[in-house]
């Protein structure tokens, strides 16, 4: 008789090295079968490198893995996926000219008695899977013409479609809105309920203290402890994961604001999708910008950095600015970081100085001419002024954290010295420690004069960031509050109800 209690997976005394780096060190850990066990800790700190040796991606250097208590060797991914173990990544691994049955079953189609495809069995296979998750869409329909969240759940359905013992869950929910990212995790529950073991990769920690029953911390390669969820303050949990205490984890500033930067008057899209809004930030303030996807918060951020049309007064400084492009809201006195790091915010393929340097291109050149050794400079004073890790600033900035290559987009966007700064979900897919540094980075602009415009889907940095808030609601401002004694609880309430209500006292 199996031990119930005996894990799925041992991995004891793991270690693994690239050149010039030590990814793990003398790692350890068990993960069961019906328990959601998160893999927690900042980045770089081997996550993911320890995901790849449990699916076959990367073999350990030293160490052994023992799968029900039989000494393994996962030699490759498809090794992994016949043992069971099945990964889901932040980066979609669909096919977008096939149907959404075709990869569902991409590799293993069912076959007549014949040997050929059998496109009934597929479809309604596929048909079966689909309406167990609970996912509304037809199996015959292409991957290319779903949304990036119903493409995620069709990974899902592919994963669980293989009879998963262990799905390894990488960041899956990094591009995913608040709606998919709770469906997701209603899914992640229900395999877990029905016996499955799951492996979570994640910075949310909301997402860990719903979901996960254990927390394991890396950090440097070195696993730090193994402890229970919810029980473990999150403030433990940060602690083991950068080292240090996270006692003024927003930063402070001694400002009063000043006179008024931003003046926005029937600000609107012409699809609707924001609705007349007016406000204004000082100079020496952040306001705070809540709601739920399609809200309108996403759609004001691109209207002020003049990436989608609208219609309205927008005043800079006390002057109305004409902005129907990114460029003329910057000429206008305003930065838009955008909430798109990877497909609007970064060109993947350039180095990191070609990524900062964007921030000068049109300013450092003479009839033309590039002005190469001045740019050079100053990409390596503002690497080193915002803190970004690289080997050199030659490097492909795609090969940095997303904490580093966050630092690069606010870098550049502060460089060039506006007097707005409009933020989109700018610590999106990056690790508390990488957070604790933008905040500063932020806290920097707002001391020194400037006024930022904050928009967030993450509650408690709204709360610990901003001045006042503003929530929004089915295209518009539902309601305003000073973030002074703010809760989280009076927020949400007018996010889903559009009811305005009085903060607590």
């Amino acid at each position: 008789m199996t031990d119930s209690t005996a894990p799925f997976i041992r991995l004891t005394g793991i270690s693994k090295s690239f050149p010039g780096v030590r990814a793990l060190d003398d790692v350890s850990l068990d993960i069961r079968a019906g328990e959601v066990h998160s893999l927690t800790g900042e980045n770089g700190s081997g996550k993911s490198t320890l995901a790849k040796i449990v699916n076959g991606t990367h073999q350990p250097d030293a160490g052994t893995v023992e799968i029900d208590g039989v000494p393994t060797v996962i030699t490759k991914p498809s090794t992994a996926l016949a043992l069971g173990i099945v990964s889901i990544s932040q980066e979609l691994t669909l096919a977008p000219t096939l149907s959404v049955a075709e990869n569902i079953f991409i590799g293993r189609m069912p076959r007549t008695r014949w040997g050929t495809v059998d496109w009934d069995r597929c479809v309604r296979e596929a048909q079966a899977i689909l309406d167990d998750l609970r996912v509304h869409v037809n199996p015959r329909t292409a991957v290319r013409d779903l949304s990036l969240e119903l493409q995620q759940e069709i990974e899902i359905a592919r994963a669980i479609s293989t009879n998963a013992r262990l799905l390894i869950l990488d960041e899956a929910t990094s591009s995913l809105s608040e709606a998919a990212t709770d469906r997701l995790l209603e899914i992640v529950e229900e395999q877990r309920d029905r016996g499955v073991g799951v492996l979570m990769i994640s910075h949310r920690m909301p997402e860990l203290y719903r979901s996960c029953s254990v927390a394991s911390v890396l950090r440097d390669g070195r696993l730090m402890g193994t402890v229970p969820l919810p029980q473990t303050p999150e403030d433990a949990l940060v602690r083991l994961m950068v080292g240090r205490d996270l006692d003024d984890y927003f930063g402070s500033r001694d400002v009063t604001p000043e006179a008024v930067a931003l003046k926005v008057t029937d600000l609107h899209t012409l699809d609707g999708a924001l609705l007349p809004t007016s406000f204004e930030v000082r100079r020496g303030e952040i306001l705070g910008v809540a709601g739920l996807v399609g809200s309108g918060k996403a759609e004001l951020g691109m209207a002020l950095g003049g990436a989608i049309p609208s219609a309205g007064t927008i005043e800079v400084g006390g002057r109305e600015a004409a902005i129907t492009n990114p460029r003329q809201a910057v000429d206008s006195g305003i930065g838009y970081v955008p909430d798109d790091r990877k497909g609007q915010a970064i060109l993947p393929n350039r180095s990191v100085a070609e990524n900062f340097a964007l921030a000068w291109r049109g300013t450092l050149s003479r009839l033309g001419v590039l002005r190469v050794r001045e740019e050079a400079t100053l990409v390596r004073d503002g690497m080193r002024r915002y803190g970004v890790v690289a080997a050199n600033e030659n490097v492909r900035i795609s090969t940095l954290s997303g904490g580093n290559q966050q630092k690069v987009v606010l870098g550049r966007t502060f460089a060039r010295g506006c007097t707005v700064f409009v933020l989109s979900e700018p610590t999106r897919g990056i690790d508390v420690g990488s957070k604790s540094q933008v905040y500063a980075l932020l806290q920097e602009q707002v001391a020194a004069g400037a006024a930022v415009v904050l928009i967030s889907s993450e509650l408690p940095e709204i709360l610990g960031l901003a001045d006042r808030v503003l929530v929004f609601h089915r295209g518009g401002v539902h309601a305003e509050f000073d973030a002074e004694g703010l809760d989280e609880e009076t927020v949400a309430a007018v996010a889903v109800s559009g009811r305005p209500q009085t903060a607590a006292a």
